[in-house]
């Protein structure tokens, strides 16, 4: 089955497993993901994954993804999306915050993706 246009490129991937390996260590990683730590080394450096290890790598990146953007404070999301649309005048910032609002929550629902506690929190403070 060919991937779906919304899955992260294998280079997101290796990207991503050398930060968690930078982070922890590439036996910790290995375990994580569920490979050996050779077969991980040998992703990291360049080898194009096995269809198997490919999919695990793609269910840790999403299992990890969630995690980060569930532990993400209401408080920094919210200067995350004044930071982006900071240039636009007062109303039509908090129009534009609340279309990007929508949009993360419905790209979290297309995806299968847990919607992060903070999309409601902010929903609720800029509709006001």
């Amino acid at each position: 089955m060919p991937p779906r246009k919304d899955d992260a490129s294998v280079e997101t991937l290796r990207e991503a497993a050398r930060t968690f390996v930078d982070a922890t260590s590439l036996r910790q990683a290995a375990r994580d993901i569920g490979m050996s730590p050779t077969g991980l080394r040998g992703f990291l450096d360049g080898a194009a994954p096995y269809v198997k290890t490919e999919r695990k790598l793609r269910s840790w990146y999403l299992r990890e993804a969630s995690r980060n953007v569930q532990a993400v404070s209401a408080e920094n999301a919210s200067n995350a999306l004044k930071l982006l649309v900071n240039h636009f005048a007062p109303a039509y910032g908090r129009e534009t915050m609340l279309e990007l609002i929508d949009v993360l929550e419905r790209r979290a629902r297309d995806s299968q993706t847990p919607v992060p506690a903070w999309v409601s929190e902010l929903r609720e403070r800029y509709s006001e």
